[in-house]
């Protein structure tokens, strides 16, 4: 005989809210209302899956045995005290929040009135609301919080098709920080590189398609090699004078001062993976740190 699962209510209807609501509803769970910023916002989602659209976030705890908060860091406390401020939790029940680097102690309003606080992170990018709860299957969830939740949120990522891991909450901002290197600031990365191929001409969609299959490519050699072995370009085979190259044809500091960074990073894990040697590594570093100052 199946197992009823627990009921579910969302407060947060933009991009991890929506994503994490088709997830659920998808995989049968009971979902008690959506409450979103705007009642318009809430009732896009709402409607789409069949369920309650509200506005204050109170009305969902009646029925309600897991509440997710997926709103902005900035406001998850400022929820969690409105239900409280209302006598909203209910002793026994879960309420988790979707922050990569917040404690589940920023729901401690809830937990002084008897339910059990936790975290579930989704380690992976969403861009718009509209994405599938198929962009959830294959990913890892980082938890925290009380382990009566951290036992419930385990039982749901594997609903989901993920994978889990718990961390304590301690170490959450440093975890946040390492998935924004590799997710924002390749953006970022991407950004830079269309930026200076439209100096010699390409247009920003010009230059997108032709650094999207290095990128691809680049990913495929971490995917198969990992970080070190994966590894190409000029300062892992000890071109320097490539890199000088490069540095010359900057034409501001920032630009300048950005790759030195990056280079001095990347030249440390050349080293490691052994196909430069001191003396190269030691030229390159020199390079490196005299343009890095605009010499």
């Amino acid at each position: 005989m199946d197992v009823q699962k627990p009921r579910v209510g969302i407060v947060g209807a933009g991009k991890v809210g929506s994503v994490l609501a088709r997830g659920l509803f998808d995989r049968g769970y009971s979902l008690t209302g959506i409450v979103g910023r705007t009642l318009t916002s809430a009732s896009q989602l709402a409607g789409e899956l069949g369920i309650d659209a509200k506005i204050r976030a109170v009305e969902l705890m009646h029925d309600t045995d897991i509440l997710f908060i997926t709103t902005p860091d900035r406001h998850i406390g400022e929820v969690a005290a409105q239900i409280a401020s209302e006598n909203g939790f209910k002793r026994g029940q879960m309420v988790l929040h979707t922050s990569g680097c917040l404690p589940a102690e920023v729901l401690m309003p809830a937990k002084e009135q008897g339910a059990w606080i936790g975290c579930m992170h989704p380690l992976q990018s969403f861009a718009n609301k509209e994405q599938t709860s198929e962009r959830l299957e294959g990913i890892y969830f980082a938890l925290s919080g009380q382990m009566e939740v951290i036992q419930q949120a385990e039982k749901i990522v594997n609903d989901l098709g993920g994978t889990s891991f718990h961390i304590v909450d301690a170490d959450k901002p440093l975890y946040h920080g390492a998935a924004c290197i590799v997710s924002n600031y390749t953006v970022s990365l991407m950004h830079w590189a269309s930026r200076l191929y439209g100096k010699f001409g390409l247009s920003s969609e010009e230059a997108l398609a032709a650094l999207l299959p290095l990128l691809e490519g680049t990913l495929q050699n971490i995917k198969e090699m990992g970080t070190v072995q994966g590894l190409t370009g000029p300062i892992s085979r000890g071109d320097g004078i490539t890199v000088k190259a490069h540095l010359e044809t900057f034409e501001n500091e920032a630009d300048k001062s950005l790759y030195s960074e990056l280079g001095m990073y990347t030249l440390g894990i050349a080293l490691q993976k052994g196909t430069v040697s001191q003396e190269q590594a030691a030229g390159i570093e020199e390079i490196l740190g005299i343009d890095n100052r605009g010499k």
